[in-house]
């Protein structure tokens, strides 16, 4: 499939396959070199403790782990035009986007999370970062900018997607 002829929508590739990634693996870069450094800015009341150090190699991880699929997997060959393996990805990574906003929620509290006046540059970084990749991902699964497609089985039972308009 030619790029012009690309099912993904070029701000969704964009996102996804280059602007995500880059931001999940400096989250993870932070994380397991930085870890003080990133909890003082997400959650400035827990102080840093060593033993915390475990906690933050599992973001470590985790965040390595969406950035691999975000930038290896929606970008390659087999998979690079596939509407379902997007959508299964970006589900998965919108998953985490609850729960990481929802962290953010709790730290900052809600009405200071939901007031863009009161941020300081921490908080606007870190909202705006997770946010913007979680709208995205909703977008995406509620099929905004793609063309309708329905998914026939054959009777191999291979799923194929077929275009209405």
């Amino acid at each position: 499939m030619s790029a012009s002829a690309s099912p993904i929508p070029s701000a969704y590739r964009l996102l996804f396959t280059t602007l995500e990634p880059l931001l999940a693996t400096a989250g993870a870069v932070q994380a397991f070199f930085f870890p003080s450094a990133l909890l003082s800015a997400t959650v400035p009341t827990v102080p840093y403790s060593p033993a915390l150090s475990p906690l933050f190699t599992q973001m470590t991880g985790a965040w390595l782990m969406l950035a691999f699929h975000d930038f290896v997997t929606l970008r390659s060959d087999a998979h690079k035009d596939d509407v379902r393996v997007w959508r299964h990805t970006l589900a998965a990574s919108a998953v985490s986007d609850v729960f990481y906003t929802a962290s953010l929620i709790q730290s900052m509290g809600p009405a200071w999370f939901f007031n863009p006046l009161r941020w300081d540059a921490v908080n606007a970084v870190a909202v705006i970062t997770t946010v913007t990749p979680f709208f995205g991902k909703l977008c995406f699964l509620a099929g905004v900018g793609l063309s309708k497609t329905k998914t026939k089985t054959n009777a191999t039972g291979k799923a194929h997607e077929k275009k209405t308009e």
